[in-house]
């Protein structure tokens, strides 16, 4: 059989890029192999397996043109490109032996596997790596559909490969590690211990196969399934040759047996039986593991494996498997037929249908049919090198072309330098080898060593042509379409459609003849052999009675220079007749399956406005060869579309087969009026109701779209209409939600809408618009963008997490699915308090009180967009910086006429101001928490600690501390440590972890306390633990008081609540109570064994863990040992706050030891002796009872125990009191109240229920003027002052972060009283509060309770920089400084207190859990310091505790059109508690939320921006984190869309701005009057109102400013009428005030097509060739019929106005009515069914008008006449024809009425 040649499509030389990658390397490695190997691959081997398919057609799209993908392997050196691009590189620990791309179990990125000597490396696609070693020696990797196959060899035999000499370190370029590279592999887990391991491991080490299916796994062994039984495949000669990773089938070849063997792999299965011959046992849960094995082919013969093995195609679509047989020279191919499973597809083999060709190179690729696959396998076709050095292409065993070189293929990208003179003949030249197919692209190897890059294929240039090809790939039968492939790719010069000269006229011309020429050939595919009968079919077609007639007409014009017909004409003639009626059928059945493939490309093409064009060009093709086969019914379909037809082709007498021909617009109409249950399925081309089919997908894609409008129901993809569809993931509860998801999962974007029909698409818009209030919560980002609310898709794309490529991959399918006009849509940087941070070099802010402007204080970033919109226009956060900056000399100011010299009083002073300043770094942390990025690159920058003042009288001349007159040095030391943890809290948690060379490449050469606050501030922030036990104990050998104290308590915090072993011992070392009695003694400070005793209980929190319990009971009652006995109480409080971590809210557990422990405690807690002794051990209750009481109220946290309140009473009698001291009581309120949890009221009246009688009767006097002549007992007042205090601080703790508006009123009530006490400021509320209470109390513990009730005030507002609340701060901070009774602890409670009410700038607050609880009591402790370094009774540095406290509830909007920060109305549902009912209140963006243990529903309200609604599930868990995948607010930010026609809060706080919306309309008329002058001269003025600046106030959408400014603009006047823009006017305004921007599009489409219609039947010059548009408007209306009538759609106002529809019937009835001549001809037509010969005007009026009419074919009508003739008498016939033609208008059927009576 000939064939023809065609030139090879040389692309250029090849060469591997990864060389040119290595050579164009800044850095080149020498030490490399000169040896490299590289594969390439289709990009489709590394996408996502479940990604959409709009993804698949953009990739596909991009590659088509055959952009492949190459690894390059050079030593232990990976280099990854794609095009011309570096994309990846990866660096291993050795060399590597091979590499292929798999899938390993359900996980959905493809992997990059690499073998290398005893290790296996798996990288994903972000590059992320994986380690796994290998059990054993592998050889070679192959992959699988659900896995990867390991090849072993036997044990005693070496590999073919040698091991790597070096091992150096592993190293990374360009890629992000991952945590999973630093674990142990299960692998590692092997050991003798376990018998299961024992068994597993022979298993492993018996099986030649192995199967890894999860990276995290253990390889499985591979078994082989006979006769039911299972056994280990143990068959090391049996050599893995190929897999496919599509299915799952194995080659393999045995040496030893010279055979070759094709096995299929079977996943794990049940009931299969074990052999009973078997030395070994397999466990029963290895039987669900499994992985069998079974041999379905086997060929014997071959002394050497198969060079190589493929998957591809026969010419019958069955897959087969081609084995090139390099010593016989020949390709091997077996057919696999596939035996449909319940579960899976299995295949067998039959060997009688194989067959074998000579070939001594071959490849699959993918040429003829490039999209179409058979089930799971793409359709490959085969090319081949004959021994002769000749290049075949294949199509299964069916030969269609070969390949030659060009005679000028060494000019072709060829590199200079390999041509030589001896060369230069082009003749000796030959091809010797194939190799790197990928897709349509092959390498050839030439016998010059040159190898050429080169493309078998090139898609035609013409889109029809291209289409058209591809559906009869899809819709011809398996022996039709060979024949047209052998006629396309056959030897046909002309008709060479991938020849890159070829135009797109001339290509479909050529396309044109080929199909006609297939058609007249088709019989010979039969009777190839017959000489004297060569078109036997087409013999009978010409000289039948319907081609007869068609000689008869004379055709004129047309689209093409040659028509179809005349082609086939001139190509075949006439011969022998006989037997014609023999070949009859097959000859019609191949002409009708190639009109049916193609007229469903017609119907295609009619649902897309830009193909009118090729429309046109198909349809000439079409309705010839319908007239040609008699098929009347398509000829009138086609002349009824393009009326232009019918001058050159005329109605037939006689048909074969008088067919209805499909019509996608009648069913879509169907469907719309009447049901998908009426609509006729007949309708739909065939073609288009197959699955997978590309030609027609955008039919198929309508088809559904309105399927499920009509509620069709789904099986799998298909509806009940009989299409296919993928509907994407999430839920639908009616039948447009359904719809919008199918779009989605189809990919079909507001793009794609546009392209529709202006009447196809309205029905879509309107389940779009539908949907756009409220969708569900579960959709993807894509269906979001697709409904306008780019707010919703942002914050779903946000939840993703997803990696740098797959945001890229989601981003462009966002693109897809929005339109051109609306790109500015896409994902925006949102400017945040974390990222938005503003450098030192761009700050302006100057404090008013500095002398050289802008400092660098540690807050200089804090001021944003977000923190502006918080606080609005006021200079809080200005004031907040002033008052708590330490980075500046303070100024001092001299009192006059003093005797002192001036130098005393300026260092007295001196002095006192500095008290103040060392405690503003406690208020600074607090403020700047979490509220910047650092970059890990550079040092943490800390602010200074200025100590010296300036003398404003003296031109601020600065003044430094003397040290001659006091310790400086004091000043110096923990100050310094607060200072850095202040600013080692100012990184934002969770931005990265901190690596451990920035930590030590931070640490200075001689410990110092900075640095030690630096590390418990990493600690706070969980970035300790990235250090190592040697870094730990380099710190501690450094024997820095400080730095330990800071390195210790971080510690505790990163490894909070883990009871880690190796930071347990790190503590026990420094508590010698713990140490045995051989270790030698150490002197440790008391201040060190306090902060291990706390970190020791972080670390165990919430354990319970009773050795560690009974060790810190015990440390709780210790004696001094020698140590500092002033110290002894801070030492006993930090072990009573320790075992209350240990055992946190866990008091009531049934452990055998709490009971005694709880005993012990109440002893230590006290009795009324200062001295009580238990067992002859005496208890210093002044020193254990703070601890006991802290422990007690931590262990019974929240429980609700009344036995333990009981027994920790509040004095009630006079002589109780006497004998307490005042400061315990407060603790035992405290212990009392955090006990009993649910029963803290925020109420005055709850306060003084809580206070003993005697107390109360104590101080009721106080509230009379008789106070002076009543003697009050002094320990009363105090103990009122105490308990009081301790209400407060209860309350504090209860509501933390609150912002309960009741306590905040309560507790700023109580601070006032207090301060009046002290200082008569207020008189308000004076007459409800005891007075004269500063008579019986001393001034320092008024100034402490004061400040103690503040600290708590400022706990509930936390966040919330309440004006009131930072009033009275500001007062307390400004009063004089250097007055004695303002110590160190007042200053650092003022300002933590100011730091808490703007924690993290406002953005963060307080928590109530219970570990949150337990660190705020720490922080709040109430006992503050005397000085800067006093740490007797409490550790300053547990002050800092409150970080753990913390949770970011602070919600932002965000606008999603502009990516600015913007005001909103939250409303916000709050759970049921206590005694309160579910409530919801109102919030406006940025607010604090509600904790999660109450939060239920978040709601953006308002009219301006749409609606958002976040159900949550109230869970008692910490606030959830910014890595949290499930952060429902996208950490912290909510994205909001602004509706159109409303302008943000920000522009418009009131809405007098949003009214004017409603008379834009108006606006716009005046406009247009002003601007036009009687005399139609139109000018602008200065004061008149342009549309398009009004429409910018309330729409940011492109799409509308741009139409306002072409369409609106009032000197548009002079180009056209006034009433086309009063239209627009009109549609600009209804499209702004109900936010439907797209509508523009279809407003305008409608209007101007009616009144194009209307201006050609007045002109008689017509633009419109065809009816198409008639169809797209009676569909319209179809649609507003069906809003009516409340059918398929929802009764409702539809998205176009009823009225403006209606209008357009009644003008299309008009137009119809005007026309003179029109009922002539449609009174002819109806006669003879001739059209018009007027030169198209009348054919063109008559076809708009049996479109519009539904008017049917002449033969029905004639028909229906000669029915009712007999019947009809002297009666109208109207009701017999109406009966008759239901769905004729009844305009029509008046006139065939008119003309049955004329007759």
């Amino acid at each position: 059989m000939s064939v023809g040649a065609r030139p090879l499509n040389v692309i250029g030389e090849f060469k591997p890029f990864g060389l040119i990658a290595e050579a164009l390397d800044d850095n080149p490695i020498d030490d490399v192999s000169d040896k490299y190997h590289y594969f390439l691959f289709d990009p489709e081997l590394a996408r996502e397996r479940d990604e959409s398919d709009i993804s698949n057609s953009l990739a596909a799209s991009m590659s088509s043109d055959g952009v492949e993908h190459e690894i390059f392997i050079r030593g232990n050196r990976i280099i990854w490109t794609t095009g011309l691009r570096v994309y990846k590189r990866f660096t291993l620990n050795s060399s590597a032996i091979m590499a292929c791309w798999c899938r390993l179990g359900d996980l959905s990125q493809a992997l990059l596997c690499i073998l290398q000597v005893d290790t296996l490396t798996i990288f994903n696609t972000s590059g992320e790596l994986t380690s796994i070693p290998l059990p054993g020696m592998v050889t070679s990797i192959w992959p699988l559909p659900f896995g990867l196959l390991l090849q072993q060899a036997a044990e005693g035999i070496c590999p073919l490969y040698a091991p790597a000499s070096s091992r150096p370190l592993l190293i990374a370029r360009d890629i992000p590690r991952s945590k999973r590279e630093l674990r142990h592999s299960p692998m590692q887990n092997f050991g003798f211990g376990n018998t299961d391991n024992i068994i597993k491991g022979n298993l492993t080490s018996m099986s030649s196969h192995l199967i890894l299916n999860d990276p995290l796994d253990e390889p499985q062994p591979a078994y082989t399934e006979e006769r039911g039984n299972l056994k280990v495949l143990r068959d090391f000669d049996e050599r893995t040759i190929w897999t496919s990773e599509r299915v799952p089938l194995m080659a393999s070849f045995s040496r030893e047996k010279m055979q070759h063997s094709l096995w299929l792999i079977a996943g794990p299965s049940t009931g299969v039986e074990v052999n009973s011959n078997s030395s070994y046992e397999i466990p029963t849960q290895e039987l669900t593991r499994q992985f069998s094995f079974q041999r379905i082919w086997q060929a014997k013969g071959s002394l050497t494996a198969a060079s190589k093995v493929f998957l591809a195609t026969d010419d019958d679509a069955v897959p087969v498997i081609c084995f090139l047989l390099q010593e016989q020279k020949r390709l091997m191919s077996v057919r696999l037929q596939t035996i449909e499973n319940s579960d899976e597809n299995l295949f067998e083999v039959k060997s009688d249908l194989s067959w074998s060709i000579p070939a001594v190179a071959a490849e699959a690729v993918s040429v003829t049919r490039p999209s179409a696959k058979v089930g799971l396998i793409p359709f490959a076709d085969i090319v081949v090198l004959a021994p002769e050095s000749i290049l075949f292409l294949y199509s299964g065993k069916q030969c269609l072309c070969k390949f030659i070189l060009p005679s000028c293929f060494g000019k072709v990208q060829v590199s200079p330098s390999t041509v030589s003179a001896e060369n230069s003949s082009i003749d000796v030249v030959k091809i010797i080898g194939l190799a790197d197919a990928v897709r349509s692209r092959i390498n050839v190897i030439l016998s010059n060593g040159q190898m050429l890059r080169c493309a078998l294929r090139r898609s035609p240039s013409c889109s029809l042509a291209n289409d058209c090809i591809t559906a009869l790939a899809e819709g011809l039968s398996s022996s039709f379409y060979n024949h047209f492939l052998r006629f396309l790719w056959g030897n046909m010069d002309s008709s060479d459609l991938s020849m890159a000269h070829s135009s797109v006229d001339s290509e479909w011309d050529l396309f044109s003849s080929i199909i006609m020429k297939m058609c007249g050939k088709s019989g010979t595919t039969t009777h190839q052999g017959s000489d004297s009968d060569p078109f036997p079919s087409w013999d009978f077609l010409v000289n039948s009675e319907f081609h007869k007639n068609y000689c008869n007409h004379n055709f004129t014009g047309g689209y093409s220079s040659v028509g179809p017909v005349h082609m086939l004409e001139s190509y075949f003639t006439s011969s022998n007749k006989g037997n014609a009626k023999s070949r009859e059928t097959s000859s019609y059945t191949q002409l009708i399956e190639y009109l049916d493939c193609l007229h469903a490309v017609y119907e295609n093409l009619k649902l897309i406005n830009l193909r009118k064009r090729d429309l046109g060009l198909l349809v000439v093709l079409l309705c010839e060869i319908a007239e040609f086969l008699g098929e009347q019914s398509f000829v009138e379909h086609y002349i009824r579309d393009f009326p232009f037809l019918c001058k050159k082709i005329r109605a037939c007498q006689a048909s074969f087969s008088p067919r209805s021909p499909p019509s996608i617009y009648r069913w879509l109409e169907n469907c719309l009026l009447h049901g998908l249950g009426v609509a006729n399925i007949d309708d739909i081309p065939p073609l288009v109701r197959e699955e997978g089919s590309s030609a027609v997908s955008w039919a198929r894609k309508v088809v559904s779209f309105y399927s499920l409008l009509s509620d069709a129901s789904c099986i799998g993809k298909k509806l009940s209409s009989g299409v296919y569809c993928n509907i994407a993931l999430g839920s639908a509860s009616t039948v447009e939600e359904q719809t919008v998801l199918a779009m989605v999962g189809e990919g079909f974007g507001l793009q794609q809408l546009d392209l529709l029909p202006v009447g196809v698409s309205l029905p879509l818009r309107l389940a779009l618009d539908k949907c756009r209030e409220s969708p569900p919560t579960d959709w993807p980002a894509a269906a979001y963008v697709l409904l306008g609310r780019e707010d919703l898709a942002l914050s779903c794309m946000a939840h993703l997490g997803k990696s740098e490529e797959l945001e890229t991959k989601t981003n462009v399918h966002l693109i897809s699915m929005s339109t051109p006009y609306m790109l500015h849509l896409h994902p925006v940087s949102i400017p945040s308090t974390v990222s938005e941070t503003i450098g030192l070099e761009n700050s302006n802010l100057e404090d008013t009180d500095s002398a050289d402007g802008s400092m660098a204080d540690g807050m200089e970033h804090i001021f944003n967009s977000s923190t502006q919109l918080r606080y609005g226009r006021d200079l809080r956060l200005n004031e907040v910086r002033r008052l708590l900056s330490s980075a500046i000399p303070v100024p001092i100011q001299l009192s006059v006429n003093t005797s002192a010299s001036d130098q005393e009083l300026q260092q007295a002073q001196l002095w006192q101001i500095a008290q103040r300043t060392t405690a503003l770094p406690f208020g600074r942390g607090a403020f700047t928490l979490a509220t910047t990025c650092t970059l890990l690159t550079e040092p943490l920058p800390i602010p200074k600690l200025v100590l010296a003042g300036r003398l404003t009288a003296q031109q601020n001349a600065t003044v430094n501390l003397d040290p001659n007159m006091r310790n400086v040095q004091e000043l110096c030391t923990w100050p310094e440590f607060h200072n850095a943890v202040a600013a080692g809290l100012r990184p934002a948690r969770f931005q990265g972890k901190v690596s451990r060379t920035w930590i030590l490449y931070s640490r200075p050469e001689e410990p110092n306390a900075t640095h030690a606050g630096l590390l418990f501030a990493l600690g706070l922030h969980k970035n300790l633990n990235v250090l190592t036990i040697t870094d730990i104990y380099q710190y501690y050998q450094q024997d820095h008081e400080s730095t330990t104290v800071g390195l210790m308590l971080g510690l505790a915090a990163s490894y909070r609540g883990t009871m880690e072993p190796t930071m347990s011992k790190s503590f026990y070392v420094h508590l010698p109570s713990r140490h045995p009695s051989s270790f030698p003694e150490l002197e440790v400070p008391t201040l060190i064994q306090s902060a291990a005793l706390m970190s020791l209980g972080l670390l165990s929190e919430g354990s319970v863990h009773p050795q560690t319990m009974q060790f810190l009971l015990g440390e709780v009652g210790r004696r001094s040992g020698g140590d500092n006995v002033l110290e002894r109480e801070g030492y006993a409080v930090s072990a009573g706050f320790s075992l209350g971590f240990v055992a946190l809210g866990r008091g009531q557990d049934t452990l055998a030891c709490i009971d005694t422990l709880v005993d012990q405690l109440f002893h230590y807690a006290g009795g009324r002796v200062s001295h009580n002794v238990l067992d002859g051990i005496p208890v210093n209750v002044d020193v254990t009872a703070p601890g006991a009481i802290i422990a007690l109220a931590l262990m019974f946290l929240k429980t609700e125990s009344e036995v333990v309140v009981s027994r920790l009473p509040i004095p009630s009698t006079h002589f109780e009191l006497q004998y307490v001291r005042p400061d315990f009581i407060m603790l035992r309120v405290i212990a009392r109240n955090l006990i009993m949890w649910s029963r803290v009221n925020p109420s005055k009246e709850w306060i003084e229920s809580q206070v003993p009688i005697v107390v109360k009767n104590g101080v009721e006097c106080l509230r009379e003027d008789t106070f002076d002549m009543v003697e009050i007992d002094e320990a009363i007042v105090q103990a009122y002052v105490n308990i009081v205090t301790g209400l407060c601080i209860s309350l504090g703790l209860k509501f933390a972060g609150s912002g309960n508006v009741n306590v905040q009123e309560l507790l700023y009530g109580y601070a006032v009283h207090f301060l009046n006490e002290i200082k008569p400021v207020s008189v308000t509320n004076g007459s409800t509060f005891p007075k004269g209470l500063s008579k019986y109390v001393d001034r320092g513990t008024l100034e402490i309770c004061l400040h103690l009730i503040v600290l708590s005030l400022a706990v509930v507002m936390a966040g919330s920089g309440n004006l009131q609340t930072f009033r009275l701060l500001k007062f307390l901070r400004n009063r004089n400084p250097t007055d004695a009774q303002a110590s160190y602890g007042i200053h650092m409670a003022v300002s933590m207190a100011i730091g808490f009410l703007f924690l993290g700038g406002g953005m963060q607050t307080f928590s109530t859990s219970s570990i949150a609880t337990a660190a705020l009591l720490i922080t709040l402790y109430p006992r503050l310091p005397t000085g800067p370094n006093d740490n007797r009774c409490h550790l300053q540095a547990y002050r800092h505790m409150y970080v753990l406290a913390t949770e970011a509830r602070c919600i932002r909007t965000v606008d999603v059109d502009t990516g600015l920060p913007v005001y909103a109305p939250l409303e916000i549902t709050i759970k049921e508690i206590g005694h309160h009912a579910q409530t919801s209140f109102r919030e406006v963006t940025p607010c604090i939320l509600p904790e999660r243990a109450i939060l239920k529903t978040v709601r953006v309200s308002g009219p301006r921006y749409w609606p958002q609604v976040i159900e949550l599930v109230p869970e008692d868990k910490p606030w959830w984190g910014s890595s949290d995948r499930n952060h429902p607010f996208n950490s912290g930010v909510l994205y909001i869309k602004r509706k159109v026609g409303a302008c943000s809060y920000v522009d418009d706080p009131i809405g007098f701005q949003s009214l004017l919306s409603r008379a834009m309309h108006k606006a716009f008329s005046l406009t247009s009057m002003k601007s036009c002058t009687p005399n139609g001269n139109c000018h602008g003025e200065a004061g008149s109102v342009r549309a398009d600046h009004l429409v910018s106030n309330f729409s940011s959408d492109p799409s509308l400013i741009t139409f306002a400014q072409l369409c609106c603009n009032p000197n548009w006047n002079s180009r056209s009428d006034v009433y086309i823009q009063e239209f627009c006017l009109e549609v600009l305004f209804d499209c702004v005030s109900k936010d439907r921007p797209t509508l523009l599009q279809v407003y305008l489409t409608l209007y101007i097509m009616i009144r194009s219609m209307g201006d050609q039947v007045k002109s008689e010059i017509f633009i419109f060739n065809d009816s198409l548009s008639v169809s797209s408007l009676k569909l319209a209306l179809a649609y507003n019929e069906a809003l009516l009538r409340g059918r398929s759609i929802a009764c409702e106002d539809g998205i176009v106005q009823s009225v403006f529809l209606g209008s357009l019937r009644k003008r299309m009835a008009e137009i119809l009515s005007s026309a003179p001549r029109l009922k002539n001809d449609f009174s002819n037509y109806m006669k003879s069914g001739k059209w018009p010969n007027d030169g198209g005007n009348g054919s063109i009026l008559l076809s708009w008008y049996l479109q519009w009419f539904n008017v049917p074919a002449p033969s029905v009508i004639q028909t229906a006449m000669e029915a009712i003739k007999p019947k009809l008498g002297t009666s109208a016939a109207v009701p017999l024809l109406r009966l008759l033609l239901p769905k004729t208008h009844i305009d029509a059927i008046t006139e065939m009425d008119t003309l049955l009576h004329s007759a």
